[in-house]
């Protein structure tokens, strides 16, 4: 089976995109991978066999010279140079910042930019697709380089959403955001009709998709080999190592600095347990005093991805945090962290923070398989089930096994997608 995957970043395991979907597709059988892509780099993953990119510098230059082609055929598994690798100066602060007017000007670049061009019908043309899995974004020129796919191809497209591009439920005091939501969200409702059905992130994101859209969705999450006993930990940390790994954003770190402040009274007589923080997200000093004291929690910085799993199996209890901040609330109202999955497959307890609304809370409460705090004013209480009680360490991570193991089988999940796919290009 031939299929187009369209997405923004190129398919590159050392990214979230390419990371789960390398995830998602490796070891079904009979699958063949073209990647279009619209950003800086190169495509990096064995599952992939031919890539086509587009890019903002690419298409300015051809509205400057027609000769100059919009976009262009990159080789994979070559030392090939023919990928634009290096952002335009001021692009990434732009998008680091959030800068609207950034994204104004991009916008405008793709829709006066000649991205349809002959190059990229002939590559679609010679790849010759069964199918298009396209994820869906909250973007005009990613939404409508799928809507001509699926016209131009005339293959059936299956869907991948996993944050809320569609909803209302959203936090802003910009009208800008607004109109910008408003426009962009009748292109996502125009990708959701082309699709067969779609994959959607979190249970609540599947609820909910289905009774706006009247479309089928099923939850297609990372996924793990779950098939072999659970390596729990033989002896546990003296005092408790606690870590947290991953993004520090608005709102989360808020979360995390009340389990630090947590652990100044649990640690007041005697140390009982420590958190460590490993997280590339620049902080202020005041985030900064609120996460790490030196004595009951530590900031670690940035470490390379290839050592995040042997720090997860040498704590006794893993952190996962959302925003408890109304906007933070609204953001993750949907979102399911794939890190999540590493955190059950590694068999650790996890004590997880946040409203009790956010699909990743809603979802360890629903499987009963980590201790959880839906407030400030519950944490060092729930926390203490942990610290005050160890024996509950080893229940909880052989709950978060289980867990995986029932939601998260690789075996399982790629039956599905196998299936699926299939049934779809073989009506």
């Amino acid at each position: 089976m031939r299929i187009i995957v369209l997405s923004d970043s190129p398919w590159s395991e050392d990214n979230s995109f390419g990371n789960s979907f390398t995830n998602i597709f490796r070891g079904i059988p009979d699958l063949e991978f073209a990647n279009i892509y619209c950003r800086y780099g190169k495509v990096d993953s064995e599952l992939v066999s031919e890539s086509f990119q587009i890019t903002e510098k690419q298409l300015v230059k051809n509205l400057k010279n027609k000769s100059v082609p919009s976009g262009t055929v990159v080789p994979v598994h070559t030392d090939s140079n023919a990928a634009q690798t290096e952002k335009p100066i001021g692009f990434e602060v732009g998008q680091k910042k959030r800068w609207m007017l950034m994204f104004l000007a991009r916008d405008l670049i793709w829709k006066i930019g000649r991205w349809c061009s002959p190059e990229l019908k002939a590559f679609v043309d010679d790849f010759k697709p069964d199918l298009i899995f396209q994820p869906i974004y909250y973007s005009n020129y990613l939404t409508r380089i799928a809507l001509f796919l699926k016209k131009y191809t005339g293959v059936p497209m299956v869907g991948y959403i996993s944050d809320d591009c569609y909803t209302l439920r959203q936090f802003s005091l910009s009208p800008l955001y607004w109109i910008d939501r408003l426009h962009k969200r009748r292109k996502v409702k125009k990708v959701f009709e082309s699709c067969e059905f779609v994959y959607v992130i979190s249970e609540i994101q599947r609820k909910e998709y289905e009774q706006i859209f009247s479309k089928k969705c099923k939850v297609l999450t990372k996924c793990a080999d779950f098939s072999q006993p659970p390596e729990l930990k033989e002896k546990l940390n003296e005092p408790l190592k606690i870590v947290y790994t991953g993004n520090l954003g608005p709102g989360r770190w808020q979360s995390v600095s009340y389990i630090a402040k947590a652990l100044k009274n649990i640690n007041r007589e005697t140390v009982k347990a420590q958190m460590y923080l490993y997280s590339a997200t620049p902080l202020t000093e005041k985030q900064k005093a609120a996460l790490a004291d030196g004595k009951n929690s530590f900031l670690m910085g940035a470490v390379p991805s290839s050592e995040i799993e042997a720090i997860q199996k040498d704590a006794d209890i893993l952190v996962h945090a959302e925003g408890m901040n109304l906007k933070s609330r609204l953001q993750v109202h949907q979102s399911f962290s794939t890190k999540i999955v590493d955190y059950l497959k590694n068999a650790r307890a996890v004590f997880a923070v946040g409203p009790s609304d956010a699909a990743s809370i809603d979802y360890f409460i629903n499987n009963a398989s980590a201790i959880t705090a839906t407030n400030e004013a519950e944490v060092e209480e729930k926390l203490r089930c942990y610290t005050d009680k160890p024996e509950n360490i080893k229940l909880y991570a052989e709950k978060a096994y289980e867990c995986g193991k029932k939601n998260h089988s690789s075996k399982i999940m790629k039956k599905m997608v196998n299936d699926d796919l299939k049934e779809v290009v073989g009506r």
